[in-house]
């Protein structure tokens, strides 16, 4: 029996491989389909473009602020803050924060999840995004 299942494992291979990838990518869809709209939001200012090029924000963040604190500037990252903009068809605002010996910064952007569209509201997300 084994000999006959091994036998054939590339008819095998062939139904559990693409069986697995479809398994993983229906549960990646339902888990971010169940994910709060500020958490979906999040995530698409985190992805979006920035000004450094090929980097995505959360890529040019970690160059450069959670860098500087890795070397051992004084900066306290407080971190990704979303809420629902008020009214239909609001968008999301995302607001990301931290301070350092020149004060607090926070970069703010509006996300809109129908369109897919990131705007910087602030002149600090202006300097980290790609508008």
């Amino acid at each position: 029996m084994m000999r006959k299942l091994f036998g054939n494992w590339p008819k095998l291979v062939f139904i559990l491989v693409p069986l697995t990838i479809i398994t993983v990518d229906a549960a990646v869809m339902i888990s971010e389909g169940l994910e709060p709209e500020t958490a979906k939001a999040t995530r698409l200012v985190k992805e979006s473009r920035s000004r450094k090029e090929n980097f995505t924000v959360q890529q040019y963040l970690y160059a450069t602020v959670y860098y500087r604190k890795e070397k051992g500037e004084a900066i306290e990252i407080h971190g990704w803050r979303a809420e629902q903009a008020s009214g239909p068809g609001g968008g999301v605002t995302v607001k990301f924060s931290y301070s350092d010996s020149q004060g607090p910064h926070v970069a703010t952007w509006q996300a809109d999840l129908k369109t897919r569209k990131v705007i910087p509201q602030d002149e600090t997300a202006s300097n980290v995004s790609w508008y």
